[in-house]
């Protein structure tokens, strides 16, 4: 039963790493090294919008 506590806070810390510092941080860095490519583009055909990529 000792084994619970520790085994209940590496979860919790490596769930938050995981699900979310590891994201933000990736996302962040895209945003700043990639940021007329990150989001896509938007491709028209004319004046009418047909696909983004």
């Amino acid at each position: 039963m000792s084994y619970l506590r520790p085994s209940l806070v590496m979860l919790i810390l490596l769930t938050a790493i995981t699900g979310i510092a590891y994201p933000l941080l990736t996302t962040g860095l895209s945003q700043l090294l990639f940021s007329g490519t990150a989001n896509g583009s938007l491709l028209y055909q004319g004046i009418k919008l047909s696909a983004r990529r």
